[in-house]
């Protein structure tokens, strides 16, 4: 005998490219065996992933599971059940109003025919079988029918009118969500031997595809009590066209990725061949030349953090957060009391944690390409589980000062973040000198070339600024270059000539770096690149 029991979707825990969905149902079976159907599954559940269980008063054997997919005349989602009977009654209504204008229209037709008779009436009025006023009557009554007839079918006409377009738009909607797929759904039929009549309420879990969660960050600085703290807000966006609606499910979002446990990446052979040059173009265009890596880390970070003014102290409301378990290098979220989650894919935010954390903060400048001072938090990451790529609002206190991209952190890592531009600390550099030295000494020239960078702290309290800078690097064996005097020492000098000064600066003061270089070449030698 065949039992069917409706699920209801009670349970979802998203991934971050599907989603496993726990449903249960509730039926009365009695001893034998049978086969219970569960119908009304989507069509985007991955078939392997089902399973199923159950409890309840009945005795109940579980002896196994078919997926099989089920065909309907009508689509059975409620939704798509909803406008079918939309169009239908829309599509009654038009045709009623069609009968109500060939109504009219046929008295139309009687009226006409009425003045067609003039002539007879012409000929009564000549015998003396009418008078002068029942005529006037008669044209009074046509006149006065005909208005009647064209007011009612103009009303027909706009009814009609408004009536379409709202047919149009209802097709519209079910033409998007039925997609041009045929009206069917999976169903799963579970054999069962009952022995023990009674009550049994069928679990099923699966797995859909067409879900998952990406994360969101809001993170924001602040200072309270003269000490600095950076508050992540953790979220969660989700989004599901799974073709099931959830409604008042117990949701959760983990951080596991079912889909890379699958198989290893195939390895390729890896050819290399004699390199050919391509063939001359007749009309080629000259590549611009690449920017330089370190003015393009400023253009960008000045970018993406305006500039701001010191934000006012703002009261916040509390946040609920979500219940974290870790299970290994998965995490899992379960958001507090009960979600709906629509089947139309648009975005819904939860908040899965609200962390806490003590930065090291300190400012950082590279001159040379800008005079600005770039806020930089640097925070070591120690909750329980990882924090996935995605996207930073990033404020100031209750300032908003711009967005940014999270990679991948796991427990232990440390996480550094420009936080926008700090006016009070000001930067700048100088060209303090540049000489040529004329005097024949082996054929060489040497050039000397000295600059001053003047750092401004005014804020009232100490302040870590790092300053960045870089002199020439030689690509020629007869070029030398050499970093000839500098005050304060650079605390890193990387071969590449990179230099980094660490400065500890007290509230409201000042400090100036010094340094030059000297460029050694032979006078016969054209020297390119030294333009600062």
């Amino acid at each position: 005998m065949d039992i069917s029991a409706e699920i209801v979707v009670q349970a979802v825990t998203v991934y971050p490219d599907r989603a496993r969905v726990t449903g249960v149902g509730s039926c009365d079976v009695v001893n034998g065996r049978h086969r219970l159907i569960i119908p009304h599954l989507p069509l985007t559940l991955d078939t392997n992933s089902v399973r199923v269980g159950g409890s309840g008063s009945a005795r109940v054997r579980l002896l196994g599971v078919e997926v099989t997919r089920q065909f309907f005349e009508q689509a059975p989602e409620t939704a798509v059940r909803d406008l079918e009977t939309q169009i239908e009654a829309v599509q009654d209504e038009l045709r009623a109003l069609e009968d109500q204008k060939a109504g009219w229209q046929a008295q139309g037709t009687y009226l006409d025919g009425i003045r067609q008779a003039t002539a007879e009436f012409a000929k009564g009025l000549s015998r003396g079988k009418t008078t002068v006023a029942e005529q006037q009557k008669v044209i009074a009554f046509l006149q006065e029918q005909d208005a009647a007839m064209r007011t009612a079918v103009r009303e027909l006409d706009q009814q009609q009118r408004e009536l379409m377009r709202r047919l149009q738009k209802l097709q519209q909607e079910l033409k998007q969500i039925r997609s041009g797929k045929p009206p069917q759904q999976y169903q799963a039929q579970i054999e069962i031997e009952v022995m023990e009549s009674g009550r049994f309420q069928p679990e099923i879990s699966y797995v859909v595809n067409q879900a998952g969660w990406q994360p969101l960050y809001d993170i924001r600085l602040l200072e309270e009590n003269g000490r600095t703290a950076l508050e992540i807000n953790y979220l969660a966006q989700i989004t599901q066209r799974t073709g099931q609606a959830w409604a008042g499910v117990k949701l959760a979002v983990s951080t596991a990725r079912p889909a890379l446990n699958q198989q290893l990446p195939r390895i390729d052979p890896w050819f290399i061949r004699e390199y050919q040059p391509p063939q001359p173009r007749l009309l080629a265009r000259a590549a611009a030349p690449a920017p330089q890596a370190a003015k393009m880390e400023m253009m960008m970070a000045a970018d993406a953090a305006p500039a701001m003014m010191e934000p006012e102290p703002a009261v916040e409301a509390e946040m609920v957060s979500a219940e974290v378990q870790s299970e290994g290098t998965a995490v899992t979220f379960t958001a507090p009391g009960s979600t709906d989650i629509p089947n139309d894919g648009s975005p819904h935010k939860t908040v899965l944690q609200q962390i806490r954390l003590e930065p090291k903060l300190d400012y950082l400048t590279i001159p040379k390409y800008n005079d600005t001072a770039f806020r930089r938090a640097t925070v070591k990451y120690d909750q329980s589980g990882p924090l996935l790529p995605g996207s930073a609002s990033l404020f100031v206190g209750a300032e908003y000062i711009g967005q940014t991209q999270i990679k991948f952190i796991a427990p232990g890592d440390e996480m550094e973040l420009l936080l926008g531009v700090e006016d009070r600390i000001t930067v700048e550099r100088k060209l303090a000198r540049r000489d040529v030295d004329k005097k024949l000494l082996r054929d060489q020239r040497e050039l000397r070339y000295g600059y001053t960078i003047e750092v401004k702290n005014l804020l009232p309290t100490e302040a870590a600024v790092v300053v960045k800078d870089h002199i020439p690097v030689s690509r020629h064996e007869q070029i030398k270059v050499k970093l000839d005097s500098v005050r304060p020492q650079p605390t890193e000098q990387t071969d590449l000539n990179l230099l980094e000064w660490r400065l500890t600066m007290p509230g409201n003061g000042k400090q100036t770096i010094q340094y030059e270089y000297v460029v050694d070449h032979p006078r016969s030698m054209q020297v390119v690149g030294l333009l600062d």
